[in-house]
């Protein structure tokens, strides 16, 4: 992502905080402020001057490290991609035969639902950040979304497409949108949506586990792999 350098030592511009018992550089504590912030107001109703005074900065920091509050919303989900996203880059690469085809299939989606499921307090943060995106969507969505969810969600079109190399167009999107739907559904599940998306009382990896195995299971019903080589 494109997004302006940034400074993370701390120095005039800013004191920084603390977290954990410890002492954040000033570039960190703005982005964990800026990153709580975005997740519970938005990007329009998030103001500079309300990052500054969450990270215990002086108004100008947030300049100074980020140059705009636009790059700041970018660098956030930029890191986030490069901490849960990247790790899917390699997967495609893992496939050969109709074995290793589904276990792709499972790592995928046991990422994604994972994502979306798992409420680490990072997990659930991205979470709101991504629910918040897609309702309400900022002037820097399509770099967002070139540079941080078209990568992890055409993981998972290569590898419809393994299974799917005739099908035509219309065809193989109807049956990957629904796919990709299958785990984007959980993105929106604050009370009291998440009573009718999780059974009460059940262990979170286990519904995650129990999710992926029914995806994968009823892609595999249905298709088998064909080839790796696709465009």
């Amino acid at each position: 992502m494109s997004a302006a350098k940034t400074r993370r030592s701390g120095g005039k511009n800013g004191t920084g905080g603390k977290a954990g018992g410890r002492v954040l550089p000033a570039h960190d504590q703005i982005m964990q402020a800026a990153r709580a912030l975005f997740a519970e107001r938005g990007f329009r109703d998030t103001t500079v001057r309300m990052i500054a005074q969450k990270a215990r900065v002086n108004g100008a920091a947030v300049n100074y490290y980020f140059k705009s509050k636009d790059a700041l919303y970018a660098a956030i989900f930029d890191e986030a991609f490069q901490k849960f996203g990247r790790p899917l880059g390699d997967l495609v690469g893992t496939v050969h035969d109709e074995a290793s085809w589904r276990a792709a299939l499972s790592t995928w989606f046991e990422f994604m639902l994972s994502l979306f499921l798992l409420d680490t307090p990072e997990r659930a943060l991205f979470r709101r950040l991504v629910a918040q995106e897609r309702s309400a969507p900022t002037e820097v969505c399509r770099r967002i979304y070139d540079d941080v969810f078209l990568p992890v969600v055409d993981v998972l079109r290569v590898l419809l497409r393994m299974a799917m190399p005739d099908v035509p167009r219309e065809r193989f999107h109807a049956s990957f949108i629904l796919l990709l739907g299958t785990c984007t559904c959980f993105m929106h599940r604050d009370p009291p949506w998440d009573e009718l998306e999780i059974p009460a009382g059940t262990d979170r990896e286990e519904w995650v586990r129990l999710l992926r195995d029914e995806i994968v299971a009823q892609i595999c019903a249905r298709h088998s792999f064909k080839t790796n080589r696709v465009l």
